[in-house]
């Protein structure tokens, strides 16, 4: 038989010989598909984390929070090994929702098949299989709100209380208690972005309150996106030599945290580009790429507009991050010796 292609044979797994998740991940790459592929991504991952010369960054599209995926995110950002996380505002009104929970806890176990026209009745918002009572988005609303006073303002002229959503992030990271991805991040010093931060809860609840004029009568908070842009290509420019990026799910936050460097060379269009593309891609999708979307793209068609490095080490695994994300986070503690 030809020795071109035919070097490794697959390795049955054998789960009585597995005794922790990185044995059982690390197993699978003796197999094929998705499950190769989680063994890898977990090699790219623990990469990333054992460079110290590296500036890692997360993004986060879709419900993660209401699955039950915080702890997971909050223990890798206290373990330093998140220095920036690019996320949906969604992510972080429902991190507020448990922030100020009376149990730290304000998702509930529900069911897909549920009637929503009852659900509505009793003000109970669904997401898939998981209940929200409205009144745990009113008590974070609230909570927030009451907060805006105390914020401190890039900018404040004619009404116009200027401030980047990484600014927001932090103080009022600050000066909320409990655990959350809000206080861990200002805690440990992780940057928070949320690019579109009018699609969600939290953007609507500073829209109130400006409405309800609690910064006193014509001023109002207003978030400085742009500026956002700015900050991030500096943190990504003056950090360490190379960066990676993890990502769950697609949506703004990927795009966001990957159009970085296009936009560091579009700065320097007449010289030497000074940015080279991330060095290290971990992605975790249920998107596919036939239909165009940038949710769905892969990391290689990252690479031709220079949001990758060429020779970028990189895993991508089409699956449930509810599945993946939490194997790969127990795994790479265990190989980083670190304790949950």
């Amino acid at each position: 038989m030809t020795g071109k292609y035919l070097h490794k044979k697959i390795r049955p797994i054998d789960p009585a010989a597995a005794s922790t998740t990185n044995d059982l991940v690390s197993a699978l790459s003796g197999c094929s598909f998705q499950g190769r592929a989680l063994s890898f991504a977990l090699d790219v991952w623990e990469a990333m984390c054992r460079d110290d010369e590296c500036y890692r960054v997360m993004s986060l599209a879709g419900a993660m929070i209401p699955a039950g995926m915080g702890r997971a995110i909050i223990r890798l950002i206290e373990h330093r090994l998140v220095d920036a996380v690019i996320c949906t505002g969604a992510t972080l009104s429902h991190d507020l929702c448990n922030i100020v929970a009376a149990d730290a806890q304000a998702h509930y176990i529900g069911h897909a098949r549920a009637d929503d026209v009852a659900l509505r009745e009793e003000e109970i918002n669904r997401i898939y299989d998981t209940y929200l009572p409205e009144e745990h988005f009113e008590q974070a609303e609230r909570a927030l709100i009451a907060l805006l006073p105390d914020l401190e303002f890039e900018s404040d002229s004619g009404g116009v209380c200027l401030l980047t959503t990484a600014s927001f992030c932090a103080q009022i990271g600050r000066l909320f208690k409990g655990p959350g991805i809000l206080t861990a991040a200002a805690e440990h010093g992780v940057t928070i972005f949320v690019p579109a931060i009018s699609d969600s809860e939290l953007g609507m609840n500073v829209v109130l309150g400006n409405e309800k004029g609690v910064l006193g009568e014509g001023r109002r908070v207003v978030f400085d996106t742009l500026g956002d842009v700015s900050r991030f290509a500096d943190c990504i420019l003056n950090g360490p030599v190379r960066a990676g990026l993890v990502t769950l799910g697609g949506g703004v936050p990927r795009n966001w945290a990957q159009q970085v460097y296009p936009y560091l060379n579009m700065k320097s269009r007449d010289h030497k580009p000074i940015a080279d593309g991330y060095h290290y891609g971990v992605r975790i999708t249920t998107d596919r790429p036939e239909f165009g979307g940038l949710s769905g793209c892969t990391i290689s068609e990252s690479k031709s507009w220079g949001k990758y490095e060429n020779e970028a080490v990189e895993a991508s695994v089409v699956c449930d991050a509810t599945i993946a994300f939490p194997l790969l986070v127990s795994a790479l503690f265990e190989r980083l010796g670190l304790s949950s």
